[in-house]
């Protein structure tokens, strides 16, 4: 159990911070190149945030484990919402203004419409993969075009790397991140897979609470982050994007690597309509916050409250 546990432990601690040195060096290599503000916020940064849930996906798939893949896609969504936004919420001090996103919005259901239409039938397929993938792509575009990411979004996490004149720093920061996070994703997927046999509990179930926590700690470092540098309406922005890419980009992963097999009516039952109604109640709270135009701490009560519900729920097996 105490080798399972660290694997676990320190698969996370790992793909916290090679997630952290992998967007310090792809801003400052960014930067280096001449790589414009809004493309480095989409790609880059938009990218690496997701890296964790990526990584640790396609590990899962490889290892045998694709449900685990799908689980962590779903249960970082929820954890998302219910738990880095309803956390920034709670802990801002500062008023959490609310930027036009109705286009980012749409994008999101969108993409839980995606969700929807290739679980249906319970089954990924490659053709899934593929279709899930070209979204991916084709969103990109559509928000590169339309001018829709902040072109301040990099500053969420670090103004100091976009100050270093040399390149070898940054690519030492590149392929140290990167080593963490492939090194750290497998750790924790082991971790996972071993852990979910000894307790008997469903992989899906792992990955649901667990894996998904864990993976989305660099939307929470980042969305804490634009609180404490002031620009905290950005966590709406870095959790709508990060939403966007798990549906179409995550999901994709166990579809490619492990197409074809079947998974348990609960995650279509349970966990993908529990994304779709958390999902529904950010909309709500967006599209009707408070007079003054900005969201409250009440809002992230909610959603916190609805997250620790949805884990109460997956635990008891209710």
């Amino acid at each position: 159990m105490l080798t399972i546990l660290t694997f676990i432990v320190g698969g996370l601690l790992i793909l916290v911070y090679g997630a952290d040195r992998f967007v310090i060096g792809a801003l400052g290599t960014a930067k280096y190149l001449g790589i414009s503000p809004l493309l480095c916020g989409i790609v880059i940064v938009g990218l690496a945030t997701s890296l964790p849930e990526v990584l640790v996906s396609a590990s899962a798939a490889i290892e045998g484990s694709p449900l685990l893949g799908v689980a962590n896609a779903l249960g970082s969504n929820i954890a998302n919402i219910g738990l880095v936004l309803g956390i920034t919420l709670l802990v801002s001090t500062n008023r959490v203004d609310c930027p036009p996103i109705g286009r980012d919005l749409a994008l999101m259901v969108a993409s839980m419409l995606a969700v929807c239409f290739v679980l249906i039938d319970l089954n990924l397929s490659l053709t899934d993969g593929i279709f899930l993938l070209t979204s991916l792509v084709a969103v990109l575009l559509f928000m590169i075009y339309g001018g829709q990411v902040s072109a301040d979004v990099s500053l969420a996490y670090s103004e100091e790397c976009y100050r270093k004149p040399a390149i070898y720093l940054p690519l030492f920061n590149l392929f140290l991140g990167l080593v963490g996070l492939i090194g750290g994703s497998k750790f924790l997927v082991l971790g996972a897979i071993d852990l979910a046999r000894l307790l008997e509990i469903s992989e899906a179930v792992i990955g649901l609470t667990i894996v998904a926590v864990g993976t989305s700690l660099p939307e929470l470092a980042a969305s804490l982050m634009s609180v404490i540098k002031g620009k905290s309406d950005m966590a709406i922005g870095n959790i709508i994007g990060s939403n966007i890419f798990n549906s179409l980009g995550v999901l994709a992963m166990p579809a490619l690597l492990a197409p074809s097999f079947l998974m348990p009516p609960e995650i279509l039952f349970r966990d993908v309509i529990s994304m779709v109604l958390i999902s529904v109640i950010l909309i709500v709270i967006l599209l009707t916050r408070s007079a003054n135009g900005f969201l409250t701490r009440s809002n992230g009560f909610v959603l916190t409250f609805i997250f620790v519900g949805y884990q109460f729920l997956l635990f008891t097996g209710m």
